[in-house]
């Protein structure tokens, strides 16, 4: 094309589309030998994977999993707290304070019972805090129900929260009951009748030294301290003392410290780098990431 002012048209659009292609092209480039060199460092440390598509998918269903897991440990383990005599503002506390104040000034009703409005506010917070742990216990259970196929591990915590409910005929005292789908229900008349003449009663079967709250709550308290390497049953590498070899054991039988990271810590990083996408995985830094789980 014809000179302008010395100078070839050409250049004019040195940085315009052609720019942009070559670039464009240089990036591709770029991203197909970092997989390629990725895949490569993955598969000498032994790392399996069919392709970065399927790792992402993996990745991400694990990662969303352990964190919605977490969230309803944390959320059961503070509801639980609330109803523990032996934490600090348990509501039990609460309600044995008013009930003893109400009884110095002998207020009665009709039915016999004392009443006193700081009384009443205090049955009430018994009554939502129990209501609040058992939709927590119940949501918890439901969801481990349906994911109990992630590993063994997993499957076994559901049958130990189980086992933390007292028997029907012991929680039908209180009005607390099953129903057909395996749900704690509360009959709030009958739960607030024991409360007024047995508080001690509910008081021991929810929030006493081994009562359901403190059982519960101590579950998810220990769920919540393992590693992700045995919530997922996943192998570590473990040194046998002597034998100067290396032995894979599962992550529920090892003592290792270097494999016993926190669940909380351990649950984030996967989880915000699993939530970057499949790119990631063709990073460098894909491979010390996925040491996580393995």
């Amino acid at each position: 094309m014809a000179a302008v002012n010395g100078y070839s048209s050409n250049y004019s659009y040195g940085y315009g589309y052609d720019s942009y292609q070559n670039s464009k092209l240089n990036s591709n480039s770029w991203t197909e030998n970092a997989e390629a060199k990725a895949d490569k460092m993955k598969e000498d440390l032994g790392i399996k994977t069919s392709s970065s598509s399927s790792t992402a998918k993996a990745t991400s269903s694990a990662s969303v999993f352990l964190m919605e897991y977490q969230t309803r440990l944390e959320e059961l383990e503070a509801a639980a707290a609330k109803l523990q005599t032996s934490k600090k503002d348990n509501v039990f506390s609460n309600y044995d304070s008013a009930l003893a104040e109400a009884s110095k000034t002998q207020i009665t009703g009709d039915d016999g019972t004392i009443t006193n409005k700081k009384l009443e506010e205090a049955e009430d917070k018994v009554v939502d805090a129990t209501k609040e742990f058992l939709d927590k216990l119940n949501g918890t259970i439901s969801y481990l129900s349906k994911n109990s196929g992630h590993s063994a591990t997993v499957a076994f915590q559901l049958a130990s929260l189980k086992r933390t409910i007292p028997s029907e005929k012991g929680l039908a005292k209180i009005g607390i009951s099953i129903d057909t789908s395996g749900n704690l229900k509360m009959d709030e008349e009958k739960f607030r009748e024991a409360l007024q003449k047995d508080p001690s009663l509910v008081k021991d079967v929810l929030g006493g030294q081994f009562g359901m709250a403190e059982r519960v709550g101590d579950k998810a308290t220990t769920i919540l301290d393992m590693s992700v390497n045995e919530i997922m049953d996943q192998e570590v590498v473990s040194e046998t003392t002597g034998s100067g070899s290396n032995t894979s054991t599962s992550a529920s039988g090892a003592s290792s410290a270097s494999s016993k990271s926190a669940m909380s810590d351990s649950f984030r990083q996967f989880a915000t780098f699993a939530k970057s996408g499949a790119y990631n995985l063709s990073n460098y830094y894909a491979v010390s990431m996925l040491n996580i789980l393995v």
